[in-house]
Formats: C-alpha cells, structure tokens, sequence
C-alpha cells in the first residue's frame, strides 16, 4: 500500500470493476479526456480488465492499476496505474482520475500523484515519467507543472473530442528523476 498525507493507494482488487463502470460511465467526469459520454463499457469489460490484472502474477508487470482511497474512512475515491513500462530505457506513463466528482479538487489527486511518483521512481526505478492531456485541460496541466513535469511538445490533432466534434490537441509532458528529486 502506497500511504500519502491524504489518500492510501491499494492494489485492484475483484469488485473494483463496479467502481470502475462508475467512473468512467460518468461523461460529466470524464469530459477532461475528451470523452461526453464517458467509455460506454460494460461492468463485463472492466471484470475482464480487472480479472487480467489479478491473474498476473508478475512482480514487476508491464502495467498496473491501484485505487485512491481517501486515508480518512478508505472510501475509493479514484484511481491511478502506470502503463508501458519500458525497463531497458527506465521509463513507463501514468494515468490519474478521481472519479468521484465530488472529491475533485480537494488535494486527493495531487497527493495521490506525488507519492505515486515517488513509488515510480523508486520502486520501479524510473529515470522517466511521461504523460499525454487534453491541451484544454489546463487544471491538470497546472498540477503537473506544479509536481515538476516539463511540457515537451504538443501533438496537434491528435484526439477526437466528442465534447465539440472535432479533433483536439494533446500536451506532452515529461518529469526525469533528478528533477523531481529537487522538488
């Protein structure tokens, strides 16, 4: 278990598949990644996400997914994982939601984030952390700017955007481990 000021991060566990259809079924919740109508997948499909992921028994798995409970009573709250862990190069992605709407914007996410990324560097031995946005989504982009990630480049276009209709922009961002270390 990964412990913050905050939150607690524990492993996915069978029946996190019903907090998971919730989250991301939401379209209000799940505007910031350009989805109106949320992912439209079956409990089914997130049984089968969760199912995959309890199975491996790897210690070190290319990707993983844990959930963010609020320290103070264990209630689930989000989620966060890692994903394309490149071990030769010490380097993976992140992905975060607070998919409760209500707990946003409480100081969850950030100090989900900040001792996720400690357990990141250090556990998995990163060198590199990156992450890709929704050029508008400027609150999550001032948090990561805040936790040290450098905006590398900007991918135009790149993301359909049911919100509007159109394709949108996509940030890309980076955070290196001596750099985070100073923060």
């Amino acid at each position: 278990m990964i412990e913050g000021n905050k939150v607690l991060i524990r492993q996915l566990e069978a029946g996190d598949e019903k907090l998971l259809h919730k989250w991301r079924n939401k379209g209000e919740g799940n505007l910031y990644c350009g989805f109106k109508y949320g992912f439209l997948l079956s409990e089914k499909a997130y049984n089968l996400q969760v199912k995959e992921e309890l199975e491996n028994t790897d210690v070190f798995p290319k990707q993983k997914m844990f959930i963010i409970c609020k320290k103070e009573d264990l209630e689930p709250i989000g989620d966060i994982s890692y994903r394309n862990w490149n071990k030769r190069n010490r380097s993976a992605e992140f992905g975060i939601e607070i998919g409760e709407i209500s707990e946003r914007g409480k100081g969850f996410g950030q100090d989900a984030l900040n001792n996720f990324l400690e357990f990141m560097f250090n556990h998995l031995n990163l060198n590199r952390i990156e992450l890709t946005t929704l050029a508008d989504n400027k609150r999550s982009i001032k948090l990561y700017e805040k936790l040290g990630f450098k905006e590398i480049g900007v991918i135009r276009e790149m993301s359909f955007d049911s919100r509007n209709g159109e394709y949108s922009d996509v940030v890309y961002m980076d955070l290196l481990k001596r750099e985070w270390e100073k923060y």
